[in-house]
């Protein structure tokens, strides 16, 4: 499902963001990295794949 954009503030995370509630590298963010917006960062390619 398509969610507001949101990121890691981890530097060791890859630098994309995530759009999808489901995408499999998002959800491994923990809750206390995750950031609301794209953080100038280009969209995950498995969010992309979804849609």
């Amino acid at each position: 499902m398509k969610v507001a954009p949101y990121h890691s503030s981890n530097p060791s995370d890859p630098d994309v963001h995530h759009d999808h509630s489901d995408c499999p590298t998002g959800q491994q963010i923990p809750e206390r990295n995750k950031v609301s917006g794209t953080g100038g960062f280009p969209r995950c390619k498995q969010c992309i794949a979804k849609g």
